[in-house]
């Protein structure tokens, strides 16, 4: 692979407040004769224009923090799509692979072109006129009354069912181990090639993870329930973009044309990770 010299560390203040490991791994890559910039911004794109980062020249973003921080990341990096690894200073961490022990010969390796790169599927959606991209998953829930929403769902353009919900989260691959999981919906490998729709809470016994064509468009309408409640809701793409909805409105999602590129050095497959991390 190709030798990665110039890099972004794109670092989580709260969880590296004296910058220490971002001045860390800067000074490990200087080392090397590589060059790195520090960001600890929340929003890249925004940091790049005040530090006169030129983003197009970077070779990899090296994000320390969380599976959350890196999600952030892709979302404010702009339409670059910058291959990303992750250093985790977080607590379970299924992006950010790289533990703190490993961050010596993770530099080593990425500057030597000693590792893959593996690829996400993402999502595109569509509420009203408004346009969003998502790694892990769209969620749609309940705001303000603690009552059950009700959604439509349509399946290329052809009615699938109704659900009566907390919520419903559309989720990639990547996204299966997120809410996706804690809703009760299945672990799927991040190379496999489909969408979940996991309804959250559902007030039907009968109501459970269906798994679709990563090649399959979904729609979500919310329907009135009951003429006396007015129904409103929260989309969500990835936690960051968070969208208000109403009765009527709609929230188209298919499969994104772009990928998200993961830097990968360790040779732990998904299924070990998966034991490891929850015990299994």
């Amino acid at each position: 692979m190709k030798q990665l010299k110039n890099f972004l560390l794109y670092t989580n203040i709260n969880k590296d407040r004296e910058l220490e490991v971002a001045n860390d791994v800067k000074s490990r890559i200087s080392l090397r004769g590589g060059n790195a910039y520090i960001c600890c911004n929340e929003d890249i794109d925004l940091c790049a224009k005040e530090k006169e980062i030129d983003l197009d020249s970077l070779d990899a973003i090296i994000v320390l923090g969380g599976d959350g921080t890196l999600l952030r990341a892709a979302h404010t990096v702009g339409e670059r799509y910058i291959p990303m690894i992750g250093i985790n200073l977080g607590t379970v961490g299924f992006l950010t692979e790289v533990d703190l022990p490993k961050v010596d010969e993770m530099v080593c390796r990425l500057m030597n072109g000693d590792y893959t790169i593996e690829k996400r599927m993402m999502l595109d959606g569509k509420v009203n006129d408004s346009d969003f991209t998502s790694l892990n998953d769209v969620v749609v829930a309940r705001q303000g009354a603690l009552r059950l929403l009700a959604f439509k769902i349509f399946v290329n353009d052809v009615f699938f069912d109704t659900y009566e919900a907390d919520g419903i989260i559309v989720s990639t691959p990547t996204g299966s181990t997120g809410y996706n999981l804690s809703a009760g919906g299945p672990i799927v490998s991040p190379k496999a090639s489909l969408i979940l729709v996991t309804p959250v809470a559902p007030h039907s016994l009968s109501k459970k993870s269906v798994v679709f064509s990563a090649e399959d468009s979904i729609r979500i309408e919310l329907v009135e329930k009951r003429k006396t409640q007015v129904n409103e809701a929260l989309v969500s793409f990835d936690g960051f973009k968070n969208f208000e909805i109403g009765v009527n409105d709609k929230i188209e999602i298919r499969r994104s044309e772009n990928e998200l590129e993961l830097i990968k050095i360790d040779e732990e497959s998904f299924y070990e990770v998966i034991s490891r991390k929850f015990r299994i």
